[in-house]
């Protein structure tokens, strides 16, 4: 795996998603709590690459194409099947790198 550059950490702000294309994957990046989470930009119920739009809260984004909601920093659903692809994020230097 490499890490690619996503963003500044000042743009990544509790309680909403930074869409950010890395390596050529869409994905978001939350912070929870002081923790920065990346997760792909896709929810696997119907393939919807709307997450960044979705409703978050306590590290759980709700997709808002039909409510299936996950926590960032596991991928885990917590009202359906599924799992969101995460990836591994380090800050340096006030940088936001993701592993993809």
């Amino acid at each position: 795996m490499s890490a690619y550059f996503a963003c500044n950490s000042d743009e990544v702000k509790e309680g909403r998603g930074k869409k950010a294309v890395v390596d050529g994957e869409e994905i978001v990046i939350f912070k929870v709590e002081g923790q920065v989470c990346a997760v792909l930009n896709v929810c696997p119920h119907q393939k919807f690459q709307k997450l960044h739009e979705g409703m978050f809260e306590n590290g759980i984004v709700t997709c808002p194409m039909h409510g299936w909601a996950y926590d960032v920093r596991t991928g885990i659903s917590t009202n359906a099947d599924g799992r969101l692809k995460t990836f591994p994020v380090e800050i340096k230097n006030g940088k936001v790198f993701v592993e993809i």
